[in-house]
Order: structure tokens, then sequence, then C-alpha cells
């Protein structure tokens, strides 16, 4: 599939499992996507407050802060910063939570374990309607 990414498009990923944070980082450094890596929410929310990001994606379940908590606190940061898409990866199946979750603003809900290529195509998806909404 034939994505043109704007130069440069800036991902945030939280994420507190080495493994799952390396995979994701490879694999949307392999788009020419720049990666922001973060261990919990309060580092994820630190980097969004520095640095221009055009997307997220944070785990559910991390230490010190969690997804669920991170997406409300994007959330009530002033545009465009509380605007950025959200897509909340957990490997809890649990309808409640995913509603929970989405209900709180995150865009999108994937559940692990993760597809690189559909992790992806998620991403690209946001990131258009965003842009399209402008």
């Amino acid at each position: 599939m034939s994505r043109t990414w704007p130069d440069p498009t800036r991902v945030l990923v939280v994420e507190d499992d080495q493994a799952t944070a390396r995979l994701i980082q490879a694999r949307l450094q392999m788009e020419g996507l720049q990666v922001f890596m973060a261990s919990n929410g309060i580092e994820g929310l630190e980097l969004l407050n520095r640095e221009a990001i055009d997307l997220v994606t944070t785990d559910l379940m991390m230490p010190a802060m969690n997804g669920f908590r991170l997406v409300q606190e994007i959330r009530d940061l002033p545009p465009p910063k509380g605007r950025v898409p959200i897509l909340l990866i957990s490997s809890n199946q649990n309808e409640q939570d995913m509603v929970r979750c989405l209900a709180a603003g995150a865009d999108d809900y994937m559940t692990k374990p993760i597809s690189a290529q559909v992790l992806v195509e998620r991403l690209w998806r946001m990131h258009q309607r965003s842009f399209s909404a402008g």
C-alpha cells in the first residue's frame, strides 16, 4: 500500500513493555515517521508538551499513569495538542474498557498481540481523518 506521510510526521509511542515498544518503533520508523518513546503516561505527557506530536499510541496498563488517564489528560489540553489523534493499545479485550477508553477521547482501540501492519494502517487512517478535518 502506498502512503505518503507529511515530513515530518511525529508519533508519540507510550508503552511500558520494551519488546512491544521496540516493535512499534521499528515499524513506524520503516514508514519514515519520527518516533518519540515514553514508558508511562507521565513521560508521555511531558513529551507531548515539549514536542509537536501528530499522533499518539498508548498502552492501557502502565505504571505511574495508565493510558486511560493519559487520554483524559491529553483531551484536557488546549488545541491543537488536545486534539491529537490517539490509538489506545491493550491486551485487555474487555468491552467495557474499550467503551470507557473511546468515551474518554481515544480515537481507536487495538488489542494485543498487535499486528504492526494493522497498527500502521490505523494510524494512517487517523492521520488522514485529522488532516481532512483541519
